[in-house]
């Protein structure tokens, strides 16, 4: 499941993790094996059904020992004991029903019986009940769009990872797989149902309804089961055969289906291929249907056979949607896709190892998207978009490891799918699969699904798998006494990554390694050790193409030699295409030789390379690993640069740097002075709206013109400016690669609300869904107050484009512009019961405007305002006062370097400017701010 990291991290601020309430697992002798649920729902109804629905569900299972209890979960469904019944299958032997109890907090159901249910029977359970059509996008949830100027209602899932509990009482474990029958009656007028299967039969019943029956689905586990009761039709689908694929939206927005059939099929095709097990052989009835919704909390949801997604994520119009959602379509594509095999067919045993599900997504989302359409630029988003990440989350001393046995309450749960389970396991999937090779990760991957089909995942079996293949290849034969089990546990049940030290004495030719653990407070020291595989290439011989590891680092330290080198001291780097999820600091002499070779001819060093160094310089300065000089030193040929991954590490670090300082007129004014000298160069070099299809070149412009035009470049605001005047006067489309940078710019130069009310009136009445996110995305940028307090409650107007699924946006959007946060804060305080109603989690809210203080005066008014709230309770600030110590960390980290800083920049004459601001990217982890632009 692709999942909002934003909402995950403010979670995880709720969640430390010292105390973890087993009483939550089932811990059951109750084994099932066939579930038959059915679903009658009742939308736009005359009566107390609207929005409710009717439920049968027969649960087939045995018990491994005597019980005279069922314990099972349901949350927010109604029935009694009477409306159950428990007997022998398929003799059918009632067994008494003596009581029924509901255990809230936990979210059980016990069914008391007169009588053991004996082991090794069988029985049948049935239970009849009622339950809502949920409006928080959870279970079985509504949702709607307009069509015609007509009102559509449609009911969708979502039961990741613990709702299923609400659309049905089951056995809501992953381990607990069973075999599922769904049954849908649905309004006549409605388009067929769709769910994991392929429909077996259906009948017309006299009520207005249609009777659907699907065929059982695989084994699989409670959170997979998914269904859709709709108008929606296929905008692309094909039947060949077994093997059925189509693309389902609402029907006016089926054109835009194309991109993501074309490349879905390949897609799945490839993934079939490399894991040497065919989708469509797993199970004769499976579909493979790619639903786009209106409405949908996570990015995109793996249901076996039928993967949902937020609607903006899977459809794409080549005329009018923006290179990052080309890009974007294709990658969530591949990560749910992948689920099919890692996930689906086999499931993690508990969430505590959901990596073994989401790791695997997450490096195939993109490692398989560069092979099927290298186009798209997916190759360096291994590095540039999962390495960073999980560098950044995995630098403090809180940090949990990829495997993590405190994980047992929903709230637990959720707060595990963030970016240690997905980027950093993905990186360190990447980082096994180049030292093994392809051969052997291939056949170790065949290996571990074939053993494992249909079952539980544990890491232990996946490393019995990768085992396999590294004996049959022969693929660690010149690594001693080393095995693929013990390089994994290093990385998977310790938190936290290395950073290399590298020493070279040339005299002797003889290098030195050290490791620890990187923080990025520097007072803080821990022992782990971890294995890692040592890449290096030398000026002598360059060879970054070459990612096979030379020897695998076990100790502490490590001292090996290098031959030849004592005559020319050529410079040597370590981590070649960061394929290594370790960062690396060098002695002074040999910083001194890479520092003079990206000044003299940078493209000799791959651009991953180069994009590491800079982001490594910035950690390495905030961990007080070395001193200014060094760093600005190593970023004096940025001004030459045009590489996207080089520029993306060093706008995240300008970004910061700004915000970090802003309500400090000593450091802003010089700060952007300097950032806008590096952006003149960059955009000297790539102009502003030269044509291209390059996807990356289109982002790098995007990005660069992003923060120069906030800046208030010249340049750029006289164009995006011109741009958006052409567009509300003239009807002049802008370039879709542009208009981010153009809808913002417009509304920051707007003298009144008119361009304001021109692009909400566009938001609304679009088809596109990523146009409404790119719009809802510029909204905030308004310099007008009072359409800034209107934006962040618009919500609330009827039939609002800002849905459930986006209800944050407004927030975020408006404190982009750092004139707002007093805006907020107003609004916080005078309006404090209309946004606890809409959000059900203020402490997320709070925690969200804390992250944005940054002078003096802001945390004055804001704790000032929180001592004096009545309404916030002190559960409601938990979050927030963690929030609040992490922004006051950042700021005395600012302050104990600025003055070193601004000493620097006084002279510089531009190099400056990009080696302060990122030191800043890993800033943004101390003051827990996570950026996703997913």
């Amino acid at each position: 499941m692709y999942r909002n990291l934003l909402a995950v991290a403010l979670l995880c601020l709720l969640t430390d993790g010292t105390y973890s309430d087993t009483n939550y697992r089932l811990n059951t002798p109750i084994v099932p094996a066939r579930y038959v649920v059915h679903i009658t729902p009742y939308f736009d109804m005359a009566d107390d059904r609207q929005f409710t629905f009717d439920g049968i569900v027969s649960i087939q299972f045995t018990t491994t020992s005597n019980t005279n209890e069922i314990k099972l979960h349901s949350e927010g469904l109604n029935f009694t004991a009477a409306d159950i019944y428990v007997g022998t299958y398929p003799a059918n032997v009632s067994v008494a029903v003596t009581s029924l109890e509901f255990n809230a907090n936990y979210s059980f159901a016990h069914i008391n019986l007169a009588s053991n249910l004996e082991a090794g029977v069988e029985y049948g359970l049935q239970i009849r009940y009622k339950g809502p059509i949920r409006e928080d996008l959870n279970g079985f949830y509504r949702n709607y769009y307009i069509e015609n100027g007509v009102k559509k209602w449609l009911g969708a899932t979502q039961m990741e990872p613990t709702h299923a509990r609400k659309a049905f009482p089951c056995f809501d474990e992953p381990e607990l797989k069973a075999s599922f029958q769904i049954r849908i009656d649905r309004p006549a007028h409605y388009k067929p149902s769709l769910s994991n299967t392929e429909i077996e039969k259906s009948e017309v019943l006299s009520n207005g309804y249609v009777r659907e029956y699907f065929y059982p689905t695989p084994k699989m586990s409670t959170y997979l089961v998914a269904f859709l009761v709709s108008e929606f039709e296929a905008g692309a689908q094909v039947f060949n055969g077994t093997r059925e694929f189509g693309v389902y939206s609402r029907p006016e927005a089926k054109n835009q289906s194309q991109f993501a059939f074309e490349f879905g099929t390949q897609v799945v095709d490839a993934l079939g291929t490399y894991f040497g097990i065919d989708y469509y052989s797993t199970d004769s009835h499976l579909r493979l249907d790619h639903v786009a919704l209106p409405n949908f909390r996570a990015g995109a949801m793996e249901n076996w056979g039928l993967i949902k997604y937020r609607e903006a994520l899977l459809l794409y119009d080549p005329e009018q949607s923006t290179p990052y959602f080309k890009y974007r379509v294709g990658q969530i594509i591949a990560h749910e896709t992948t689920h099919m095999w890692f996930g689906n067919l086999v499931t993690c045993h508990w969430w505590s190892n959901t990596w073994l599900n989401e790791g695997f997504a997450n490096y195939f989302q993109d490692y398989i998207t560069a092979i099927v359409n290298p186009t798209l630029g997916a190759e360096n988003q291994l590095v540039i978009g999962s390495v960073y990440s999980a560098y950044s989350a995995d630098s403090s001393s809180s940090s949990a490891p990829i495997t993590n046995n405190n994980v047992n309450s929903p709230a637990e749960i959720s707060g595990h799918f963030g970016t240690i389970t997905y980027q950093k396991a993905g990186s360190v999937i990447r980082m096994i699969h180049h030292l093994i090779q392809d051969d052997a990760f291939k056949h170790g991957l065949n290996s571990y699904l074939k053993n494992n089909s249909f079952g539980s995942g544990y890491p232990e079996k996946l490393y019995q798998g990768l085992s396999e293949g590294v004996s049959a290849f022969n693929s660690l034969s010149t690594y001693s006494n080393t095995n693929i089990a013990d390089i994994m546990s290093s990385w998977i049940t310790q938190a936290g990554h290395p950073l290399l030290t590298v020493n070279i004495n040339y005299e002797t030719e003889t290098v030195t390694l050290t490791q620890k653990r990187y923080y990025s407070n520097s007072s803080i020291s821990s022992n782990e050790v971890y294995k890692i595989p040592i890449t290096y290439t030398t000026q002598s011989s360059p060879n970054f193409e070459n990612t096979k590891p030379v020897f695998i680092m076990e100790d502490r330290t490590h001292e090996f030699k290098i031959q030849n080198i004592s005559q020319t001291h050529p410079w040597i780097i370590f981590n070649v295409q960061e394929t290594g999820l370790y960062r690396v600091n060098y002695d002074d002499h040999s910083w001194e030789h890479i520092i003079a070779a990206l000044k003299s001819n940078s493209n000799v060093i791959h651009p991953l390379n180069r994009a590491k160094i800079v982001n490594d310089l910035f950690a390495l300065y905030t961990a007080d690993e070395v001193d200014f000089s060094t760093l600005l030193s190593g970023l004096e040929f940025l001004h030459k640069e045009t590489e996207y991954s080089v520029w993306y590490a060093a706008l995240n670090g300008f970004r910061t740097l700004r915000n970090i300082y802003l309500g400090d007129e000593s450091m802003t004014q010089p700060l952007k002075d300097l950032i806008l000298s590096y952006l003149d160069s960059a955009i000297s070099s790539i102009g502003y709206d030269s044509p291209s299809d390059d996807v990356e070149f289109l982002r790098n412009r995007m990005q660069i013109l992003e923060f120069a035009c906030h800046l208030g470049h010249s340049g750029c605001v006289e164009k995006a400016s011109s741009l958006f005047k052409a567009l509300r006067i003239n009807g002049t489309e802008v370039a879709p690669s542009l208009r981010p940078v153009v809808y913002c710019t417009g509304l920051r130069h707007d003298s009144n609300h008119t361009d304001y009310d021109f692009l909400w009136d566009r938001m609304v009445t679009t088809n596109l869904a990523n146009e409404k996110w790119v719009i809802a995305d510029a909204l905030g940028c308004t310099i007008s107050e009072r359409m800034a307090k209107s934006y962040l409650f618009s919500m609330l107007e009827p039939d609002s484009p800002i849905q459930a699924q986006d209800l944050t946006k407004p927030l975020t959007s408006v404190l982009s512009v750092p004139e707002h946060l007093n805006v907020v804060i107003d609004s916080l305080k005078t309006n404090y019961t209309v946004w606890s109603s809409i959000h059900t989690s203020m402490d997320s809210i709070l925690s969200t405007v804390a992250s944005y203080l940054h002078s003096e005066d802001d945390f004055n008014l804001f704790e000032s305002w929180l001592a004096s709230c009545a309404e916030c309770n002190a559960d409601s600030l938990t979050g927030t006062k963690a929030a609040l110590v992490r922004a006051k960390a950042t700021k005395d980290w600012a302050n104990s370097h600025k003055a070193e800083i601004l000493q620097a920049l006084k002279g510089s004459t531009g190099s400056a400017s990009l080696a302060v601001p990122s030191i800043l990217t890993i800033l943004v982890g101390l003051a827990g701010l996570i950026i996703s632009k997913y």
